[in-house]
């Protein structure tokens, strides 16, 4: 019986709704000097206390990336994934800047019906500005790394014959392992404290003491980051920042 209550509801709920759309008021945007300014024809009342929500803007299609990122400073230990896109032409959006809201995130779940995924508040988003929303982490997409070998030299002595300065040389191999039956876009940001020169292919310099690297995975896959940190200790540090080498 609820099963059959519920299959009468559906059609009705959907006409209200394709009746509101009907009616709904246009809102106007204008751009005035640096401030954009949203207007609604005709007049609206609203009882004291009470809010009224209006459509603003309707995207269909809007395409978008999904990419993994790990910054253990900012998020965490584990792989995080993002849905980014841009609030432009090309992502079917762009016509205004987007106002303070919350972005939900939905999708098919194959029986006709939604599986939810996750929301974020997003502040003020400018056109042609980033759109990214943070559906938490992900343990289908794991990052492993470890330390293979360690060496230490340049060892400077000071007073008293003791050591003041050494260096100390590393090998590294990072792993990322991909369950998805998709491939996927891995983001590792790593914060590195200290002296130290890195070699490392596919990696750049995110500012002094952070780099970052972007790896594909293939759909049930692995993809390996090896790389060698030389650290400079004690006297032998000269500045807190990091410096890439070719490998």
């Amino acid at each position: 019986m609820r099963r059959k209550v519920a299959n009468r509801s559906f059609p009705k709920a959907k006409e209200a709704v394709e009746r509101e759309d009907k009616q709904a008021k246009k809102v106007v945007k204008e751009g005035v000097s640096e401030y954009f300014m949203f207007s609604v024809e005709g007049t609206e009342t609203i009882p004291n206390g009470w809010s009224k929500r209006m459509s603003a803007v309707n995207a269909d299609d809007v395409a978008f990336d999904i990419v993994y990122r790990l910054r253990a400073h900012q998020y965490g230990p584990r792989p995080v994934r993002f849905f980014t896109c841009k609030n432009d032409a090309e992502h079917k959006l762009g016509e205004s800047p987007l106002p303070n809201g919350v972005v939900r995130i939905f999708r098919e779940n194959g029986n006709d019906g939604l599986s939810y995924l996750g929301q974020q508040s997003l502040s003020y988003v400018p056109i042609q500005a980033d759109i990214e929303v943070n559906l938490g982490p992900d343990d289908l997409v794991v990052y492993e790394q470890r330390k293979t070998h360690t060496t230490r030299n340049n060892v400077q002595f000071g007073a008293h014959n003791h050591v003041s300065g050494w260096d100390k040389n590393q090998r590294w191999a990072g792993t990322v392992r991909n369950y998805h039956t998709k491939p996927i876009t891995f983001k590792l940001r790593p914060l590195l404290k200290g002296d130290v020169e890195l070699t490392a292919a596919r990696t750049i310099s995110f500012d002094y003491q952070t780099i970052e690297t972007e790896l594909q995975v293939e759909q049930r896959g692995t993809t390996d980051y090896p790389f060698t940190a030389s650290i400079h200790l004690g006297a032998n540090a000269k500045q807190n920042r990091v410096r890439l080498r070719s490998p």
